[in-house]
């Protein structure tokens, strides 16, 4: 018989980490890697759902305009607690030495390995050599034909307001340009992430 009703020592630790631990004491399947798939998951999922629903009800110019104010509005929101990462608080100066430790922790927290490829006076690089967001899952849940579809729309102009938004909040717009030449999404090796300095005369 399957008992039923609230447990003699409820779980509430208003603290996604600790609850999580109380659970695998009696359900060691949930474990943090199973945890981290799985919000991976429904975050993409819901990603991907969200777009397609504004192109339903707006069509596709208006629905990737949409969809990419969502990611400005997101980058706002999670601005605090990247600066907090490194040490840093929303009054302080962001210096382009700075904004790599970001751009850094940004990709790394969510298991994308970046590498600084290039760093000058006029011109500092990225590189992205896995997305599990995309070869995790899209690639695994949708057709080829499906996923080129949908990362044609999109990528592009929503990595650029997510890191035109960076640059924006930290000034450093009035020196620097974003550019996204390479998305493995879209068949290239590695996604490219570009600042290069504004030339004045």
């Amino acid at each position: 018989m399957v008992e039923v009703g609230v447990p003699a020592a409820p779980i509430r630790c208003e603290d996604v980490i600790k609850n999580y631990k109380e659970m695998q004491k009696t359900m060691p399947r949930y474990t943090f890697e199973y945890g981290t798939e799985a919000i991976l998951n429904i975050f993409t999922l819901h990603d991907f759902a969200m777009f397609h629903v504004l192109e339903e009800e707006y069509g596709s110019e208006k629905a990737v305009n949409l969809y990419a104010k969502i990611w400005k509005k997101r980058t706002y929101l999670e601005w605090p607690g990247l600066l907090k990462e490194i040490g840093l608080t929303e009054d302080d100066t962001v210096t382009m030495d700075d904004f790599i430790k970001i751009m850094e922790i940004y990709f790394q927290t969510f298991g994308n390995p970046i590498y600084l490829h290039e760093k000058t006076d006029e011109r500092v690089t990225f590189r992205v050599t896995d997305c599990p967001y995309t070869t995790q899952i899209l690639w695994n849940m949708f057709s080829p034909e499906e996923n080129l579809a949908y990362n044609d729309k999109i990528q592009v102009q929503c990595n650029t307001a997510i890191f035109d938004t960076m640059l924006e909040i930290t000034n450093l717009e009035t020196e620097w340009t974003f550019g996204f030449p390479s998305q493995l999404c879209r068949s290239g090796q590695y996604c490219e992430f570009t600042y290069v300095r504004k030339q004045f005369d």
